[in-house]
């Protein structure tokens, strides 16, 4: 779908299920997709996989939960220097019928960050309302740079429009409806995960008001912290949703003519003054 030059183009090849087995206990799994009948080059993709390569030495101290600003600066200084001290190289792979795999392995420092600035793949996210709560957030976003290359790498799966991908011809528009993509995904992932705590938060109601009639003091006290936590987590979820999707109203909007950039600058004349 892209023009050919561009480095690191992905593979196909032939790999038996143990040599993929084995070949993950060394990597860190980001995610593991099963896709029934998915067509590319007359293979059938059955399962979708992101990994990333651990180093041996621990990584720096990192936050356990960060409550600092949401800048592309900020983040880097608390996340960055753990990030390329923890990991190596991340491989992506698509595994297809009679052993066909389409795969993609880039260095996390120098290949990834030659294709897309680790600045402005942060700035993109945060401008779509992400928040990046703490390491994992940090490396799993990250991360996503390699899959996209992964798909640019690979023609026959963007044909097919494979993992949700549109049909894009230019290749900033694809990391652009890719990026898009990402957020998208969030926001369905909170939609559900709020569900979810809904209806945890109905049954420990239930919970709570039993163990009151039984005068199960134990089971009370336990229910009611259960309870707690549930609704300080839907409540989080409910303030990071509500984020994203301001930010992407703003992002619909048209700049109003008084704050658009230079309007109310006056063209200097190319004659001399009088």
């Amino acid at each position: 779908m892209f023009e050919s030059g561009s480095t690191n183009k992905g593979e196909i090849t032939k790999m038996r299920s143990k040599s993929v087995v084995k070949m993950l206990t060394f990597l860190t799994v980001v995610g593991i997709v099963t896709f029934w009948g998915t067509q590319a080059n007359s293979q059938t993709v059955n399962t979708f996989i992101e990994a990333i390569e651990v180093r041996s030495p621990a990584p720096a101290i990192t936050p356990e939960v960060y409550n600092g600003p949401q800048t592309v600066k900020a983040l880097m200084n608390a996340f960055d220097g753990a990030y390329n001290q923890r990991y190596s190289k991340a491989k992506v792979m698509a595994l297809c019928e009679d052993s066909v795999v389409y795969s993609s392995e880039l260095a996390v420092s120098g290949e990834i960050d030659a294709r897309y600035s680790r600045v402005e793949w942060l700035r993109m996210l945060l401008q779509r309302g992400i928040t990046i709560e703490d390491f994992d957030d940090y490396r799993i976003y990250l991360s996503k740079r390699h899959t996209l290359a992964f798909l640019e790498d690979n023609p026959d799966l963007q044909k097919i429009g494979f993992l949700d991908m549109p049909l894009v011809e230019d290749r900033e528009a694809y990391k652009v409806a890719y990026i898009n993509k990402l957020v998208h995904d969030k926001v369905q992932k909170s939609l559900k995960q709020i569900e979810r705590l809904k209806a945890q938060i109905e049954r420990s109601e239930k919970h709570l008001v039993r163990a009151k009639k039984q005068s199960n003091l134990k089971q009370f006290n336990q229910t009611q912290a259960k309870l707690e936590n549930a609704k300080k987590r839907l409540e989080e979820t409910r303030r990071r949703l509500k984020g994203v999707q301001e930010a992407l109203e703003r992002r619909q909007k048209p700049t109003p003519p008084s704050e658009q950039p230079y309007r109310n600058i006056r063209k200097r004349s190319p004659y001399p003054p009088l």
